[in-house]
């Protein structure tokens, strides 16, 4: 019999125009002052309009911090949590994608300390117990940042670093499919491939337990038949939520049994390139499925996520099943141009380095220095898309 542990779920709200609730739930976290933790790009849309205008009709004192533009770096969530101190924040609003969210979360955490983020970088210094509540109001479906344990942020040379701890799960979550209709068509395709490969890793991984099978089984499932429809209408009110709820229900997977060798590549790359998160991973997952299942370790595992994405019930055919949808969603099979001074063995580097190894070690079959040399190898040969591309 396994032994696993199932970690916790905050309170979610789900539904079109459900952001007219968050005022409500400000007032029943104790109010404010409020630090609103935002992507850039959702003031121009009036999305944190939106939301402070909710906040102003009741009375809640709060500061819009849109600052988060890709990545956040340590400099800027150092800068947000000193604005965070003089605000005299009480609680912290992630709005965004999963960039603004882990900004969030980490700030939240660690403000109210008056030490730099990178000192709980790796779990070098334990995060604190008596951090600020926050929120989540994801606009993206794709991280799950909303229900994880997580947060990665880039040290200000473009390095990626992790942070982890229940200390960085938000207090409430707040699902509206309507703030993600501005999503473009390729976005919305990049974030939901991180939503399938956290639910395909969940399931897959050496640590996944019948919590992961549980959620990453029906986010998959929920996944293949609506991600690609949200990608086709982007106006389908109905496929955006399914996807929505499924990046949650994937989050929920990788919240209890984690990632392995797609996000090991990715955050790799990511750190030597400019490339989306998503894709990046989407990529990764593609190239190492193949090499994955090959080996009898955890064939039943993938035979079943081969099933739940619409497949026939077999390991040899998922790394297909993937690709049939990631081509179904418009996305081929292609590096961005960003990628192409990247070599096999600076890629290899980073995927060997302290912050990437231990997924690469949750593949569920062992995988040793050559393996990743190879897996390096195949990923940097993927053609580079064109430059209008």
């Amino acid at each position: 019999m396994q032994t696993f542990n199932m970690g916790q779920v905050p309170p979610l709200t789900f539904g079109a125009g459900r952001i007219a609730k968050v005022p409500k739930i400000v007032k029943g976290m104790g109010g404010g002052p409020v630090l609103i933790v935002a992507d850039s790009i959702l003031a121009e849309l009036g999305v944190t309009e939106r939301l402070s205008q909710g906040l102003a009709a009741e009375g809640i004192v709060f500061e819009v911090a849109a600052d988060v533009a890709g990545e956040p770096k340590e400099s800027l969530v150092d800068d947000l949590c000193v604005r965070a101190r003089d605000a005299g924040a009480k609680l912290v609003i992630g709005l965004g994608g999963g960039a603004a969210m882990d900004a969030a979360k980490l700030v939240a955490a660690i403000a109210h300390t008056n030490r730099p983020a990178k000192d709980y970088a790796l779990a070098a210094r334990p995060l604190p117990a008596d951090g600020m509540p926050a929120i989540a109001i994801p606009t993206t479906a794709g991280t799950g940042s909303e229900v994880t344990r997580t947060s990665v942020i880039s040290k200000n040379d473009g390095h990626k670093i992790w942070f982890w701890g229940e200390e960085l799960m938000f207090a409430q979550a707040v699902l509206d499919p309507e703030l993600t209709l501005s999503l473009p068509p390729h976005l919305t395709a990049w974030t939901g491939i991180d939503a399938v490969a956290h639910a395909l890793e969940g399931v897959t991984s050496r640590s996944s337990s019948p919590a992961g099978q549980l959620y990453g089984l029906e986010a998959l499932r929920l996944l293949s038949d609506a991600l690609p429809r949200a990608v086709a209408d982007g106006a389908d009110l109905e496929a955006r939520g399914r996807v929505l709820w499924a990046s949650t229900v994937a989050g929920l997977a990788l919240h209890n049994c984690n990632t392995h060798m797609g996000h090991n590549i990715s955050h790799a790359l990511g750190s030597l390139a400019r490339v989306h998160h998503g894709l990046a991973t989407g990529l990764a997952l593609e190239v190492s499925l193949p090499w994955l299942v090959e080996r009898p370790d955890g064939a039943e595992n993938y035979a079943r996520a081969a099933q739940a994405m619409g497949a026939e019930a077999s390991a040899s055919v998922l790394p297909e099943a993937l690709s049939n949808l990631m081509r179904a969603c418009q996305i081929p099979s292609e590096l961005p141009v960003d990628c192409a001074g990247v070599t096999p063995a600076a890629l290899a580097v980073e995927m060997k380095n302290a912050a990437n190894i231990g997924m690469a070690q949750n593949a569920a079959c062992a995988i040793g220095d050559a393996d990743l040399d190879e897996m390096a190898g195949r990923m940097m040969n993927l053609p580079i898309a064109s430059a209008a591309a």
